[in-house]
């Protein structure tokens, strides 16, 4: 295979982390009924909670990088239909957090078990070798990353959610 010019390589890069994030390919039965957005939510709120954190609706729409009333109306949504409730911090009163109820965590579970079914049929697709060749790759693109002078880690105790 002849090498590319790193011009063409740049371009194919970008390219395809745009259709990575603009796609966002998921199975229907992942999302349970609700949108991409709303599942994020009771993802960020659950993989919180197995943390032993707690997460407040300013946390998701930095996160998300979304506005706090694009992410009210989804938790209103999500409180309306019976995944997620907001309750009082057991430390300041005045700050609201978000949990998820019994049904919320039935969601979450299902997601989480359709995601990893997902990855299955993706590695078998690709092939055990491919995907461990991609793995190194992505590793040597964090470590560049980690040892890049210039680049931010999200890090314990910032005012951004960290999952």
């Amino acid at each position: 295979m002849d090498e590319k010019p790193i011009e063409e390589l740049r371009t194919e890069f970008y390219d395809l982390m745009r259709r990575f994030r603009r796609e966002r390919y998921m199975p229907a039965e992942i999302l349970c009924g609700l949108t991409y957005a709303e599942m994020e939510i009771v993802r960020l709120v659950h993989i919180a909670a197995i943390d032993g954190k707690v997460v407040r609706p300013s946390d998701i729409a930095r996160f998300l990088r979304v506005t706090p009333s694009a992410v009210s109306q989804s938790v209103k949504k999500l409180e309306t239909q019976g995944y997620i409730e907001r309750v009082r911090s057991e430390h300041d009163s005045r700050v609201v957090v978000l949990a998820l109820t019994e049904q919320g965590e039935a969601v979450a579970a299902q997601a989480r078990a359709g995601q990893a079914q997902m990855l299955d049929e993706l590695i078998e697709f690709i092939g055990p070798a491919e995907t461990q060749q991609m793995l190194a790759s992505l590793a040597r693109i964090f470590d560049f990353f980690e040892q890049s002078p210039v680049m931010k880690r999200c890090e314990e105790g910032d005012d951004v959610l960290c999952v």
